[in-house]
């Protein structure tokens, strides 16, 4: 993928994997001017048709926000818990569905993982 920018005094142009925070602050601050391209190696998403904006930010908690980051980037309970240092599918499955709480470490973590703001992950 690859997003351009190109104004009288910037020019800015990223390609490779582009985490979708990142697109979304290019997209509010450039507007218009924003181009982005597919290599055509991977799908586009249409972000505004996606789960995630289709909710009120009042409704997401946590869990859900965990939920549609992973399956957004289409790893299972079980790949997400061994990219974070081997913590079980189970454990996951309870962060998801607010049966546990996630730390502030683990947020920090899945902040990493997924290129978002942590406080997303946390309640």
């Amino acid at each position: 993928m690859r997003a351009s920018v190109k104004t009288s005094w910037i020019s800015v142009d990223i390609s490779g994997i582009i985490p979708g925070a990142l697109l979304e602050v290019l997209r509010l601050e450039y507007g218009h001017r924003l181009r982005v391209r597919s290599d055509g190696q991977e799908r586009l998403r249409d972000v505004h048709n996606a789960e995630l904006y289709e909710k009120k930010p009042s409704e997401m908690r946590p869990g859900a926000y965990l939920k549609f980051y992973r399956q957004d980037n289409e790893l299972t309970q079980a790949e997400l818990g061994s990219r974070l240092g081997g913590i079980p599918r189970q454990n996951i499955s309870n962060m998801e569905n607010s049966r546990r709480a996630i730390s502030r470490t683990m947020a920090k973590r899945l902040s990493a993982l997924f290129g978002v703001p942590a406080c997303r992950f946390i309640g």
